[in-house]
């Protein structure tokens, strides 16, 4: 018998709730004390981790692609295996998203701002890139699965249903950005670019295999 959705509704809304969390005020600190406790007093501190929100919301991507997703149509020699691997799936794009959206909340002093992510001489290019690479990943994998090859990381039933593909690859893309952006939040703005560059020659490499091995039998050579 499949989970109930209950299930997976209760872990999304426990990572809604600690990714949204808001940062507590630190009580201001009465009397004399040390510089150091004067400095942070009314400081504004994360009460949710990174590391924290990141596998909160792993446990949520993984429960909603093991309960949400049909392993009814693979023989049950491959259904577990199937499973896990869809499972991981979802879980890396919880993770993306759960520390993205922690990082973007972060209020915390001497944070970077979040315009320079957004519009930058480098930045606003790489994005749009990143998106370009998205959209090529949906395209390709619709003409790959419509030429009857089967799809390896999800399943065929996700990638034939256009809403459900199209909500993961948003998603997707959503957490790698996310990705990128705690790059940039944790002060490694180059390590971020160089996510993102990545992240589009990788989209690039498999749009090409998908258009490219219906026809051939060859994914690249």
């Amino acid at each position: 018998m499949r989970p109930r959705p209950f299930r997976t509704v209760a872990v999304l809304a426990l990572a809604a709730l600690c990714v949204r969390t808001a940062h507590a005020q630190t009580p201001a600190v009465q009397g004399s004390g040390t510089r150091r406790l004067r400095r942070d007093s009314g400081r504004r501190q994360p009460t949710v981790p990174l590391w924290l929100a990141a596998l909160t919301g792993a446990a949520a991507g993984a429960t909603l692609g093991v309960n949400s997703v049909s392993f009814s149509a693979y023989p049950p020699a491959v259904r577990s295996a199937r499973r896990w691997r869809v499972g991981a799936s979802y879980a890396l794009v919880g993770a993306g998203l759960g520390a993205g959206l922690q990082a973007m909340f972060d209020s915390t002093p001497g944070a970077p701002p979040p315009r320079r992510f957004w519009l930058g001489r480098w930045q606003t290019p790489l994005l749009a890139g990143m998106l370009a690479a998205q959209v090529l990943d949906y395209t390709s994998t619709r003409y790959f699965r419509q030429r009857g090859m089967p799809e390896w990381l999800l399943t065929n039933g996700v990638v034939d249903n256009p809403a459900a593909f199209i909500t993961t690859e948003a998603l997707t893309l959503a957490a790698a950005v996310g990705i990128a952006y705690v790059l940039y939040h944790t002060g490694h703005p180059g390590l971020a670019r160089l996510f993102e560059a990545g992240y589009i020659s990788v989209g690039a490499v498999s749009a090409v295999a998908n258009y490219r091995f219906p026809a051939t039998g060859h994914a690249i050579f």
